[in-house]
């Protein structure tokens, strides 16, 4: 079972950001499942807009069975978005 990690990334330093979802990464295979980490989704570059993550992360996103809610994903647009999705789907949502 893949369970994507939803959180802020945007506004944070890449490396602090990065570190957040490598700990998500640990909690959900700690729960016996697979993760599925954004960060590792898309090369990040400048020319890269939030959209086009936010487009390849919600293909993604719905083929998970859940959501891992990282502690600052109420700071994130594209957190809440996901949430929001996960939850309309009926997706199982576990909070970190």
């Amino acid at each position: 079972m893949k369970i994507y990690i939803s959180g802020a990334i945007t506004g944070l330093d890449i490396e602090v950001a990065k570190e957040k979802f490598k700990q998500g990464e640990v909690v959900v295979r700690e729960m016996g499942f697979i993760p599925i980490n954004p960060l590792d989704l898309a090369q990040q570059d400048e020319n890269t807009t939030w959209l086009d993550y936010m487009r390849a992360d919600i293909k993604v996103l719905v083929d998970c069975c859940g959501i891992l809610m990282l502690d600052n994903w109420k700071d994130s647009k594209g957190a809440v978005v996901e949430y929001n999705l996960a939850k309309g789907l009926g997706l199982k949502i576990y909070h970190n």
